[in-house]
């Protein structure tokens, strides 16, 4: 069962003022403070509670139409809740929405640590954060100083750590190949200064530097001040695909992208997405030019047997498939049989990225949509 808390104290917006770094992603609670006193976690709890932050904008609950933002949730000792917020450039304002079950907990102690932590929520005015600790852990507090202490539920080592090359760009639906130099790249230095490290790499005609927020968060990350040099390019072509990589990073002002990888080694596969159908290809290894440049494989959706039939001049039998959707989730990962196809009956309707390692170990990258 559900109780709708928005007939409580929740008639008026409370701000969390941000700044960039990124605060999207699963975090675990460390302690509450409340009067100057540090509340531990009942002893009889073995999971945390934790917050988790949406990463991009959705629709809002049904009733708050008038709001566009962010959902987050997650858990308290013995109830799941949900509430949602407005992202501005400065601050996030979470709205009179504020949903949770309604199980009992075991003990008085559990009760009062659910309770405190709810509440400190619910506060009506300002609620800061502020990070530590290399930005490992987050502390949120209310207008009447009650803290909750959090830290990364899943602090992993750094995936994107090294040198990538890329492969393709993504626009919308168009679809810009790097045919032109394999050693076009981008390195994710490791090097943390203060919760950042750097970002480098080249185009076609230009090269550009950036920061991130290190450590980053399962499947997201910050980048911000991202600078370009300024030279022209020769061609058309290479000028549509400059532009296509600039776009990608510096169009919109939101400076929070996801990720995924896929594959070990160098094998691995980076797909980088900005939340508007943006999405780059890149891989651990550089490809031959000369191998993208003769791609033939061509997909054909049968909407009637709900597959993806693939038709190619080179060997695809056994060839290893990946398919991801458009925020860079991996949705499957399978090889082919002697048929060509793939079965899209599970896939729900939408837009997707599929990559195909062929037997000449060459990396093909497509788009389709399933509806």
């Amino acid at each position: 069962m559900l109780k709708n808390y928005a007939t409580f104290s929740l008639f008026f917006f409370f701000t969390l003022f941000i700044t960039s770094q990124n605060i999207a992603g699963n975090w675990k609670v460390i302690s509450l403070e409340t009067g100057g006193n540090v509340v531990n976690l009942p002893s009889t709890v073995s999971t945390a509670p934790y917050l988790n932050i949406d990463s991009f904008n959705s629709s809002p609950p049904t009733g708050y139409d008038q709001y566009w933002g962010r959902y987050i949730n997650g858990y308290g000792i013995c109830n799941s809740f949900e509430t949602y917020y407005e992202a501005g450039l400065e601050s996030i304002n979470l709205i009179p929405y504020f949903e949770t079950t309604d199980n009992i907990c075991a003990t008085a102690e559990e009760i009062g640590f659910e309770s405190l932590f709810f509440s400190i929520l619910q506060v009506q005015g300002g609620l800061t954060y502020s990070f530590y600790n290399n930005l490992q852990n987050l502390s949120i507090v209310n207008v009447f100083g009650e803290f909750i202490n959090l830290e990364h539920e899943d602090v992993s080592t750094n995936s994107l750590s090294g040198e990538w090359f890329i492969y393709s760009i993504w626009e919308y639906d168009l679809l810009f190949e790097n045919t032109f130099n394999t050693s076009l790249n981008i390195n994710f230095s490791n090097e943390n200064v203060n919760g950042q490290s750097n970002i480098y790499g080249s185009s076609i005609c230009n090269g550009f530097n950036a920061y991130y927020d290190n450590p980053i968060q399962t499947n997201s990350l910050i980048i911000k001040n991202m600078g370009w040099t300024l030279l022209n390019c020769n061609t058309t072509d290479e000028q549509y695909f400059e532009s296509a990589y600039v776009n990608f990073f510096n169009t919109y002002s939101e400076d929070l992208y996801t990720y995924e990888i896929s594959g070990s080694g160098l094998d691995a596969i980076l797909q980088l997405n900005n939340g508007y159908e943006g999405t780059i290809t890149y891989g651990r290894q550089a490809l031959s030019v000369d191998d993208v440049a003769k791609q033939s494989t061509k997909l054909i959706t049968d909407r009637v047997e709900n597959k993806l039939q693939i038709i190619s001049n080179t060997i695809l039998t056994n060839s290893q498939y990946t398919i991801f959707d458009i925020a860079g989730r991996q949705i499957t990962s399978a090889r082919l049989n002697n048929t060509k196809h793939i079965d899209l009956i599970d896939l729900t309707t939408g837009i997707y990225f599929l990559t195909i390692k062929n037997s000449s170990n060459q990396m093909e990258n497509f788009k389709f949509f399933k509806d």
